[in-house]
């Protein structure tokens, strides 16, 4: 069988988005690792190796030469960086105001499709051959060029290893997996630096000069961006190799964002003795007007004061020191509970339940649902949605006759789904299921406990049955 087997096939979608998304691949490993089966030996990847293990996988196998790899908790979380990721320029489409087919403006190229494929592969070859917990996965593809979209993939490890031994079929599986697709704002600011660095890297100072530094005199920058050799005359090109370790960035105003680089520079000659590698700081001041985003400004931390700022800047390198955790990043893996996870795929679930179900369709016509998980010391699973009914004159519910027929009806069908999926993942940790609606300016919340559910899974007791009103002034 194929090791990479195609998972998201032409699926019923909410959306011509999901359904144009449909055309990306989640692998379906079919390749036993021996550590796998065997429960014994060395771990092929030990959990010290894992990081560097899989950035050597995606380079030397798929020729994709930078991914970041980082664990939270114990969630394996890859950035994967795109040119593009859909065949259409979705800018250009939506401006042009003629779009008619949702589901073919995000259709993903070839390419983007082969490398998301490739990646999840890899993650599979680590995740089932080491001796590091990881439960959960992570991953966002981004297109940091054209339209800065995230695709992010998240799925359970122990989902991975049932359907590779058919303990759950491929349609399960499809459903446990939970992909999404986001706007990243600071993909887009930090463009323009990523071609900045590109360009010291590759251009010729007088493109440089052109491209970045049109009204500053050459004298002023190019010994700082290393276009001198060591007696300080100029060089047609730089003499060094940048490589960009983090990008950082946060909003000052509307149009204006400030860029935080750091970035490791090192001779592109090994003979160059002059120039020793080192880590160096920038911050960038971008303007963005429309879709475009230009650097204003390029100041080196070392010459900004600890605690006095400019006139015409605010920062100083305090300032910048103790806010920089808090500043927007491109990547930032979660740190996935089961909890957590049950609720983002029970969201979609239902989601895709409202739209597949003929009679829940017709009673609503359009459902905007949420599901959350709520930590400890409530630990129960909220369902909420706002879901009119077709016919104005009608509500959802009344004190003397109880719940519409029609909201039972749906409501009994997420109940069912919800008692099978925790059953399959054999997940108890948690109190109640709670439906909670808005009406009337009060807020509505139906309780059914742990114990209840499981009467209701065997049939012992009806929805109705088990579910017990509160009321709150909304």
């Amino acid at each position: 069988m194929d090791p990479k087997a195609i998972f998201l096939k032409k699926r019923d979608g909410l959306s011509g988005v999901l359904k144009g998304l449909s055309r990306f691949f989640i692998i379906l490993p079919c390749i036993f690792l021996p550590a796998v089966i065997s429960g014994c030996g060395s771990a092929t990847y030990p959990e010290a190796r894992c990081k560097e293990a899989l950035q050597e996988i995606a380079l030397k196998e798929y020729k994709i030469p930078h991914i970041e790899v980082e664990f939270v908790g114990t969630t394996l979380g890859v950035f994967l960086p795109l040119d593009k990721i859909f065949a259409a320029d979705l800018k250009e489409a939506l401006m042009s105001g003629k779009v008619t087919d949702m589901e073919s403006l995000f259709q993903p190229t070839e390419e983007a499709i082969d490398k998301v494929e490739n990646i999840l592969f890899s993650m599979s070859r680590i995740m089932l051959s080491t001796d590091k917990k990881i439960d959960f996965y992570y991953l966002q593809a981004t297109d940091v060029e054209k339209s800065g979209m995230d695709l992010t993939f998240i799925g359970q490890i122990d989902d991975l290893k049932r359907v590779r031994f058919w303990d759950i079929p491929r349609s399960e599986y499809r459903k446990r997996i939970i992909h999404d697709l986001h706007m990243n704002r600071a993909a887009l600011w930090h463009r323009p630096v990523r071609h900045f660095f590109k360009d010291l890297n590759e251009a010729t100072v007088k493109d440089v000069q052109d491209r970045y530094f049109p009204n500053t005199s050459q004298a002023k920058w190019a010994g700082e961006f290393f276009f001198t050799d060591a007696g300080g005359v100029e060089v047609s090109y730089g003499r060094a190799k940048w490589t960009i370790l983090d990008l950082k960035s946060i909003p000052i105003q509307d149009n204006d964002i400030v860029v935080y680089a750091k970035v490791e520079v090192a001779p592109k000659d090994p003979k160059d003795t002059g120039l020793k590698p080192k880590v160096m700081e920038y911050l960038f001041q971008v303007s963005t007007a429309g879709d475009t985003e230009k650097i204003r400004r390029i100041i080196p931390m070392a010459y900004l004061d600890d605690k006095a700022a400019t006139p015409d800047f605010t920062f100083t390198r305090d300032m910048v020191a103790k806010s920089l955790p808090n500043w927007e990043t491109e990547f930032k893996t979660p740190d996935i509970t089961t909890g957590d996870f049950l609720s983002r795929q029970f969201t979609r679930r239902f989601q895709m339940m409202a739209a597949e179900d003929e009679r829940i369709a017709n009673t609503f016509p359009t459902i905007k649902l949420v599901v959350r998980f709520e930590p400890p010391p409530q630990q129960c699973f909220l369902f909420n949605a706002v879901a009119p009914l077709r016919d104005p004159k009608e509500v959802a519910y009344t004190p003397g006759r109880g719940l519409h027929e029609d909201v039972l009806y749906f409501w009994d069908h997420v109940a069912r789904e919800f008692v099978e999926v925790l059953r399959s993942y054999s997940f108890q940790d948690y109190k109640s299921l709670k439906f909670q609606l808005s009406q009337g300016g009060k807020l509505l919340t139906w309780t059914a406990t742990r114990e209840d559910l499981e009467l209701f899974r065997r049939h012992k007791k009806t929805l109705q049955d088990i579910l017990v009103l509160s009321v709150e002034n909304g």
